[in-house]
């Protein structure tokens, strides 16, 4: 004791006992924050002994090779050992002890990688339902708050409905123009419309599956960080920086393709690596799966399915195949070996191309047979060559230059706004070697493909110029980032990881630059940051700039006539999209999945239709324009005009009901079956 007098009373005081408490959590931090830089670090050393590892198995192998052919050079034979030649106590006591020791072992390991693997799990879903939650609500803002969908995620949301719901509801609605997934994802949730109209009305269903598939993605980001080893705080920092670009944000909560392609695609190249790394049959098979999905989702993943073939002919070929019993001096060991990795290599490349081929032939075939074209995307009146013919004089407008280097000068520029470093992090990634440069590898030809085969197309003029198509290379390049924060590679320097996550950095800056000013294309992104500033701060959106607002009004009008009834309103839907999906009766308009359309469009009167409704301008092969040309400016006789809404030059369209004169014959609430295709 020093001789101190210390008052008892004055230990129990709030102040001491809060001093003390707050010592002790500084000193539980400290420690935690120690034994966190140890686990790293235990990591980084654990990563580097993996590798050496496995140059030591290399140099092990070709060793005792050379040593075996240079011993049948000089004519000594060395006998082959078998393990049942060893003979072993198994009753020794050093024998039971490495026996009961291995079990331990081998039972310890069970444990920790199945600990391992629920904490992945549990993680995963965690924070992909969080995305998915967040992005749901910030989707539904928009739609029923801002109104603000694109066009394309409310057409889809009419095909999910045409398949449960109309006058002539069939699977086949769904459509051969573009690719069936993102709308027959919706067609469990446009079911549920009548417990929320919205889902059809406004288009939260199309928001729904482009959140879900964004929280998929996030889920299979994280994972392929811990498949490298990547620090918790790095993968996280990538996934949020990732998910902060808005071609990324945005397009996860607006209900468009981008989400549900993005998702299948990064599946695919986070399995295409892994069987590099492991030879693992379902890892393969899984990635040629997440393929043909991406193919069925948007077309452009041809580019895809070339790159993995690509990568899986050249991994399998430099394989090294295993010992077939044939002496390797002889001329017949050296062809034996070749005829061997010929069929690895077929093997592999069958494997992953046979989900593929069966997608983009079934696809064709089911075109082919339903429509009578198997390539409707390309032939079809309806298809995207025709789109873009129809929009030239836009198109052009927004590129300006519209020669062959101006049109690739323009994508090159969106390409380096949003993903400004892609390059450095594709060259750094190859440097490090390992596994980070199998993987790397891996996501550039998955995900770098359909960029070079956009940036093609954009030289041929045979694509739209919207600042969303470069979000390839916002997704690649946080997957380029993630792999340099992994542990695994012959070049493993812990500058790498802050590094690789800062590059993510520029793009998300420049990119909510060019998505708040409408230039480089992104003018449609630009309305919906708009309209959700307007809302959030207490205004309305006008109808004029909403194309489900407008769809909602149209609808209402149309149903509000007093002759309408099932099978009395002719429309093209590839135009009037936003009303026949907000409809509450949508079985009162005759749409194209109907399979009489041709025969009613051809003589309404015939058929007893009462209206026609057109929308301004009318999208390219809209058939009803096709068959009664004079009718938008009111010069064909057999209708009149009852009433319109809009103006020429809302984004949200004109729309224009004409009654059709002196019709014959009553409505039909179904398919006449006498014109059944």
């Amino acid at each position: 004791m020093t001789g101190v007098a210390i008052d008892e009373r004055e230990l129990t005081e709030p102040a001491v006992i809060g001093a003390g408490a707050a010592a002790l959590a500084n000193a539980l931090r400290l420690g935690a924050d120690g034994l966190s830089r140890r686990d790293e670090r235990l990591g980084d050393l654990i990563g580097e002994l993996r590798v050496t590892e496995d140059v030591a198995d290399v140099v092990a192998g070709r060793a005792s090779t050379a040593a075996r052919r240079l011993a049948t050079a000089g004519g000594v034979a060395i006998p082959r050992v078998s393990v049942d030649e060893v003979i072993v106590d198994e009753d020794h006591p050093a024998v039971l002890e490495a026996d009961h020791l291995v079990r331990v072992r081998a039972a310890e390991l069970r444990r920790r990688a199945g600990h391992g693997a629920r904490r992945a799990r549990w993680e995963g879903l965690l924070v992909g339902s969080v995305v998915t939650a967040v992005l749901s609500v910030l989707g539904w803002f928009a739609t029923v708050r801002a109104g603000v969908v694109p066009s394309d995620a409310v057409s889809r949301v009419q095909g999910a409905l045409a398949v449960v719901a109309g006058r002539d509801p069939h699977p086949e609605s769904i459509g051969f123009i573009w690719g069936p997934f993102p709308t027959l994802f919706q067609v469990p949730f446009v079911a549920m419309r009548s417990v929320w109209p919205d889902l059809a009305g406004r288009g939260v269903a199309a928001v729904l599956v482009s959140a879900l598939c964004t929280g998929i993605m996030v889920t299979q980001l994280l994972a392929w960080g811990r498949d490298l080893g990547s620090p918790r705080w790095s993968r996280y920092a990538v996934v949020m920086l990732t998910l902060a670009s808005p071609l990324v944000l945005l397009y996860g909560a607006n209900g468009m393709s981008e989400a549900c392609w993005m998702c299948a695609l990064v599946v695919a190249a986070r399995h295409l690596a892994q069987w590099a790394r492991t030879d693992r049959l379902g890892s393969l098979v899984t990635a040629g799966v997440a393929v043909a999905v991406a193919y069925l989702t948007r077309y452009e993943t041809a580019a895809a399915a070339l790159g993995a073939l690509a990568f899986v002919v050249v991994v399998s070929a430099r394989r090294q195949p295993g010992d077939d019993g044939w002496d390797r001096g002889t001329v017949g060991g050296q062809l034996g070996r070749t005829a061997r990795r010929f069929r690895e290599v077929a093997l592999d490349a069958a494997i992953l191309s046979f989900p593929i081929g069966a997608a983009v032939v079934g696809w064709a075939a089911a075109s082919y047979l339903i429509v009578g074209e198997p390539l409707a995307q390309l032939s079809s009146e309806y298809g995207n060559s025709a789109i873009v013919r129809a929009a030239a004089g836009v198109i052009d407008t927004i590129i300006g230059d519209t020669s062959v280097s101006g049109r690739v000068g323009f994508f090159a520029e969106q390409l380096l706004v949003a993903a400004p470093l892609l390059v450095p992090l594709a060259l750094v990634t190859i440097w490090a070697g390992g596994r980070r440069a199998v993987h790397g590898a891996a996501a550039m030809c998955v995900l770098g493909a359909p960029i070079v085969l956009q940036l093609v197309l954009a030289g041929a003029g045979s694509t739209f110029p919207w600042f969303r198509y470069v979000v390839g290379a916002v997704v690649l390049s946080g997957v380029l980032a993630m792999i340099l924060t992994g542990t695994s590679g012959t070049r493993s320097a812990s500058w790498l990881r802050p590094l690789a996550v800062c590059c993510l950095l520029p793009g998300v800056v420049w990119s909510w630059a060019v998505v708040t000013s409408g230039e480089l294309g992104a003018r449609d992104d630009q309305l919906m940051v708009d309209s959700l500033r307007t809302v959030s701060e207490g205004g309305e959106v006008a109808e004029a700039d909403s194309v489900v607002a407008r769809g909602q009004t149209v609808a209402a009008g149309v149903l509000a006539e007093p002759d309408v009834e099932p099978g009395s309103v002719l429309t093209d839907a590839s135009s009037t999209f936003a009303v026949v999906s907000a409809a509450a009766r949508p079985e009162v308009f005759i749409i194209p999945s109907d399979r009489d359309f041709e025969a009613v469009v051809s003589d309404p009167a015939t058929f007893g239709v009462r209206f026609v409704l057109l929308r301004v301008p009318a999208s390219a092969g809209d058939a009803v324009v096709a068959a009664h040309p004079g009718l938008a400016t009111d010069q064909d006789p057999g209708f009149e005009r009852v009433r319109s809404w809009g103006e020429d030059g809302d984004d949200a369209g004109r729309y224009v009901l004409y009654r059709v004169l002196n019709p014959r014959g009553e409505p039909r609430p179904t398919p006449d079956e006498g014109f059944l295709n």
